[in-house]
C-alpha cells in the first residue's frame, strides 16, 4: 500500500512542479505550435493493478488550447458505471501567459446519463467539464482518480490519438505485483519501457515527447497503423464477479461463450414449435437458415441495449423473443438460438465495424470490437448474417463489416475468421439512361441503375424510404439544381451477389439552353468525381480503403439539326490506382456518353500521392466535359 501512496505522491509532485513552471504559451516550442489547435503540455497516466477487482487509474493532464477547434481536447470527460468509481477530481485554468485564472473540483462537473441517441438502455454515466473561457489561448490542467473494479479491460495509452493536436510530453506507467502475468502490445513505440520496482512491486513506463500535430492527409491509412498505442492484458482477470484466465483468442473465446453466451440460448416452447414448422420439409441447411433469417427480420428490430456485464452479455433469446427487439448481441444470440432448434451450427462473431476496414489485432487477444455478426459455417461455403438489419439480403455483409478479421466465440474456444471481400470487379454500379433534349434545353427521360456487391447498400436507405423523405434523399444523391423525380421504383435482387435496381424518370428545366447557336451539354450528369488537394511532403502512405467499378451510359436524343461541333471525347487512363475510359460520340440524332471508372484498393508509398492526385483530378476534369453542339 505504501507503494501506491508513493505513486500518488509522485503524480502530485509532478503536477505541482509543472504548475510552478506555469504554462506560458511562449514556452511551447515553435514546431509544436505549427498547425496545432491544441498542445498536450503534460500528461501522466498511472495504472496501479492492486488486485483483479481493484485497479487504480490516475491521470494528470495539461492542455493548451489555441482556438475553438481545439476546445474538445480541453474538455474533461469521465465515463463511469457501477464497475468504475470516481475517487477525486480537481483542476485549474491558466491564461496564455501562464497565470492561474480559475480552478474547479468534482462539484463543478456536469453529471449526465451517457445513453446515446440510438440506445434504449445503458448503464453508463458521464461527468464532464469545459472551462468558460472567452479568449485564446488558455491552458486547463486537471487531475482525477478512478477505481476500476475489474481488470479484464485496462485503459490503453494513445498519446497522439488526435489530429491537429501536438504532444509536448506524455507518460504511461503500469504497476502490478511481482507475480502478476500480463501481456503487452506496444505499437509504433520506439525502444523498450523503463522498468523499476519498489516495495516488492514492479512498474513499466512508456513516454514520448515533442510530437508535432498531424495534418490532414487525404486517403490516409487507419490510425492504428501509425499512431502509438500501448495495450496491457492481465492473464488472470475478474470481470463483474466472473473470473477467468487467457493468453490467446482460443481461451478468451471459450470464456466468453461459457460466461456470457451459453445460458441465454433457450427459447419458449411455442417458438421452438414454430421454428420446426417453418423448416419442416426443407432439405438443406442453407434453405432453413434463409427462412429463419426472414423470420428474424420480420419479428424483431434493432434497439441498442448496452447493459448486462459491462454491455458484453447479450439479452437472452427468450427475452428478445418476448420483446421483439434487441441490440446486435441480443439479435445474433436470438438468431443463433433459432438455428440451434433447426440443428444448424453458427458462430457468434465480434467485429470492428465502420466504413474503414479495421481488423481485430490478431497477435493480441483482448476484448476488442464494437459490433457482433453471425457466421454460418456451411460445408460448401461460409455464410454471414447481419442480424440488426431488417432489409439486408440473406448472406450479405455491407461496407461496415466486410473484408476484415473477426473473432468467433464458440463452445470449443475462440478463433479468428475473415469476412467476405467484394473486390473492385464485384462492387459495381451500372447506369443506363435514355434522355431527350428539347430546343429549350429541357431534359427528360428514364434512368436505371444497378448497385451490386460492395455497392449494394449505396442506395439501400433510399429504397427503404417513401414519399417526401425518399425524394429528399434522391436529391441529395443526385445533386443537380432543380432536378425532379417521378415513377421511382426499387427492386432487390436475391442472387449469389446481391443487387439493387433503382429506376425513375427525371426532368430538368433549361439544363442545356441554346446560346448564340451553340449548346453546352455536360454529358456526365449523374456521376462526376471530385478533386482532391495536393499535399507537399506527404508523411503517410496512400490508402485506398475499397475498390469499385462504375459504368455509365447515357443516350441523349437531340432536336433536329443538332450536331457535335468539336472533336468527340475519347480518353483512356490506365494507372496502378485504377482505370478510366470516357467517350462521347454522335449517332444520327443521338449523342451517347460512356464512362467506365475502376478504383483499385491498396496501399501505396507516400511519394506516390502526387501521381494518385493527378489521376483522380484528371478523372474529375474529364467528368465535367462539355459537349459543344451547334443548332444549325
Amino acid at each position: 500500500m505504501r507503494t501506491a501512496v508513493m505513486l500518488v505522491a509522485l503524480l502530485m509532485a509532478m503536477q505541482d512542479g509543472r504548475a510552478q513552471q506555469a504554462y506560458a504559451v511562449a514556452d511551447i516550442p515553435a514546431v509544436l505550435k505549427s498547425r496545432a489547435d491544441a498542445v498536450v503540455r503534460q500528461e501522466s497516466i498511472v495504472v496501479d493493478m492492486q488486485a483483479p477487482t481493484k485497479v487504480r487509474y490516475l491521470v494528470m493532464q495539461a492542455v493548451t488550447v489555441f482556438n475553438r477547434a481545439g476546445e474538445d481536447r480541453a474538455r474533461l470527460v469521465i465515463y463511469y458505471d457501477k464497475n468504475v468509481a470516481i475517487r477525486r477530481v480537481s483542476g485549474r485554468v491558466f491564461s496564455g501567459d501562464g497565470l492561474q485564472v480559475g480552478k474547479f473540483t468534482q462539484r463543478d462537473l456536469k453529471d449526465e446519463s451517457a445513453v446515446s441517441s440510438f440506445s434504449l438502455y445503458e448503464d453508463n454515466r458521464v461527468k464532464h467539464f469545459l472551462p468558460a473561457m472567452t479568449s485564446y489561448p488558455y491552458t486547463v490542467e486537471y487531475t482525477y482518480e478512478l477505481e476500476l473494479k475489474q481488470n479484464l479491460i485496462i485503459p490503453a495509452w494513445r498519446p497522439d490519438a488526435y489530429r491537429d493536436v501536438a504532444v509536448e510530453h506524455s507518460r504511461y506507467t503500469f504497476v502490478c505485483g511481482p507475480s502478476d502475468e500480463v501481456r503487452i502490445s506496444a505499437a509504433n513505440y520506439r525502444g523498450e519501457p523503463a522498468l523499476s520496482s519498489a516495495e516488492g512491486r514492479k512498474a513499466m513506463t512508456w513516454e514520448v515527447a515533442d510530437i508535432p500535430a498531424q495534418r490532414y492527409e487525404p486517403y490516409s491509412p487507419v490510425p492504428e497503423t501509425y499512431q502509438t498505442v500501448v495495450k496491457i492484458a492481465p492473464v488472470d482477470f475478474s470481470y463483474y464477479k466472473r473470473n477467468g484466465r487467457y493468453t490467446n483468442w482460443h481461451d478468451l473465446g471459450r470464456w466468453v461463450y461459457d460466461a456470457l453466451l451459453a445460458d441465454g440460448l433457450a427459447l419458449p416452447e411455442r417458438t421452438v414449435q414454430e421454428v420446426k414448422q417453418l423448416v419442416g420439409g426443407l432439405t438443406s441447411d442453407r434453405e432453413k437458415a434463409k427462412v429463419l433469417y426472414d423470420y428474424l427480420q420480420r419479428k424483431t428490430r434493432y434497439v441498442s441495449v448496452q447493459i448486462g456485464i459491462g454491455g458484453f452479455k447479450p439479452m437472452s433469446a427468450s427475452e428478445v423473443d418476448r420483446l421483439g427487439y434487441g441490440d446486435c448481441k441480443g439479435l445474433v444470440n436470438y438468431m443463433q438460438a433459432l438455428l440451434n432448434v433447426a440443428g444448424i451450427p453458427s458462430y457468434y462473431c465480434v467485429v470492428q465495424a465502420g466504413d474503414a476496414k479495421r481488423d481485430l489485432q490478431a497477435d493480441f487477444a483482448g476484448m476488442q470490437g464494437n459490433h457482433v455478426i453471425l457466421c454460418l459455417p456451411f460445408e460448401q461455403d461460409t455464410t454471414w448474417l447481419e442480424c440488426t438489419s431488417q432489409r439486408a439480403p440473406f448472406g450479405f455483409l455491407g461496407s461496415s463489416t466486410d473484408d476484415r478479421v473477426v473473432w468467433a466465440c464458440t463452445p470449443e474456444g475462440g478463433r479468428l475468421l475473415r469476412t467476405p471481400r467484394y473486390g473492385a470487379a464485384m462492387s459495381t454500379q451500372q447506369r443506363q439512361a435514355k434522355l431527350e433534349l428539347d430546343a429549350q434545353g429541357n431534359i427528360a427521360g428514364k434512368v436505371e441503375t444497378v448497385f451490386a456487391g460492395g455497392q449494394y447498400d449505396n442506395h439501400l436507405e433510399l429504397a427503404e424510404s417513401t414519399g417526401t423523405e425518399q425524394t429528399k434523399l434522391l436529391k441529395q444523391a443526385y445533386d443537380i439544381d432543380q432536378i425532379r423525380f417521378s415513377q421511382i421504383a426499387y427492386q432487390k435482387g436475391d442472387g449469389e451477389t446481391p443487387a439493387l435496381v433503382e429506376t425513375f424518370r427525371v426532368a430538368l428545366d433549361r439544363y442545356a439552353p441554346e446560346n448564340g447557336g451553340q449548346v453546352f451539354l455536360i454529358t456526365n450528369m449523374f456521376n462526376r468525381g471530385r478533386t482532391i488537394p495536393a499535399v507537399k511532403n506527404r508523411a503517410l502512405p496512400v490508402y485506398i480503403n475499397r475498390g469499385y467499378t462504375d459504368e455509365d451510359q447515357i443516350t441523349f436524343t437531340l432536336p433536329a439539326g443538332y450536331r457535335l461541333a468539336a472533336t468527340p471525347l475519347d480518353e483512356e487512363i490506365d494507372s496502378p490506382f485504377g482505370y478510366y475510359h470516357a467517350t462521347v460520340r454522335q449517332a444520327g440524332d443521338t449523342i451517347v456518353y460512356y464512362r467506365r471508372f475502376t478504383l483499385n484498393e491498396g496501399t501505396f508509398p507516400p511519394d506516390r500521392y502526387a501521381a494518385f492526385c493527378a489521376f483522380i483530378n484528371r478523372v474529375s476534369a474529364l467528368d465535367s466535359y462539355k459537349a459543344v453542339l451547334t443548332t444549325r
